[in-house]
Parts: structure tokens; sequence; C-alpha cells
């Protein structure tokens, strides 16, 4: 019985961990371990890219944001992520997030065919 007690109070005690799951075999430029990392809800209306996915592990599940960015800033800052979108489960705990890294500007679209002239014009030069 003192076993099993033993076992449970250790086990309450093991830091909250998520494994690391990489979107791609593309190597990444880690970032160091205290890089400024933003915690999102949503989709950030900027480019990016999704690095991996975080899954809860071990530990107690984190029941804020400010809980869930102390147990995966330093694995989301090491794959070079900017950022991680929080995913809760059922119970509302954070359980799952995915690692964003910020791309550039998106490129300007295209002018559109409406836009463009309706008649070609008639070509002037002569021949040589």
């Amino acid at each position: 019985m003192k076993r099993f007690l033993l076992l449970a109070v250790v086990a309450g005690c093991s830091p909250t961990t998520f494994s690391f799951t990489p979107a791609s075999a593309k190597g990444v430029v880690a970032s160091p371990e205290n890089c400024q990392l933003e915690i999102l809800t949503n989709a950030p209306e900027k480019n990016y890219e999704a690095i991996g996915d975080l899954d809860y592990y071990n530990g107690e599940q984190p029941k804020n944001l400010d809980d869930f960015k102390k147990a995966v800033s330093k694995q989301a800052c090491k794959a070079g992520g900017n950022a991680v979108i929080a995913i809760t489960n059922e119970k509302g705990r954070y359980t799952k997030g995915t690692v964003i890294h910020y791309l550039g500007d998106m490129a300007t679209g295209i002018k559109p065919i409406s836009d463009m002239p309706t008649t070609q014009q008639p070509d002037t030069e002569t021949p040589h």
C-alpha cells in the first residue's frame, strides 16, 4: 500500500509534457528556448505554415493558456515555432496544439481579367 501511495505522489509531481510530431521531414531552424512564443486559440490572420503537432503526454493537463504556454514553450521554440494554436478537449483542458512558423507577407494578387482591355490594339509595326 505504501508503494502505491508513493507512486501516486511521484506521479502527481511529474511535469506536464507533450509529445511533438513534425509536420514534415523538412529541417527546422530552432529558436532559443526562451523565444517570444504566442499562444493562440484560432488560426492567425498572418501567413504561416504548420511545423508540427503537440499532444498531451504526462502530468497535469493544463487548465488555462498560461499553464499550456509553460508546458510547451521550450519544445515549440526548439522546433522553430513562432506560435502555438492551442486546442482544448471536451473538458476544456489544453491537450493539443499546432506549432506554427510565420511566413513573409503574401504576394499581391494578379490584376483581374475584368480590368484588362477588352479589345486588342492593332499591330502598327511594318515588317522589315
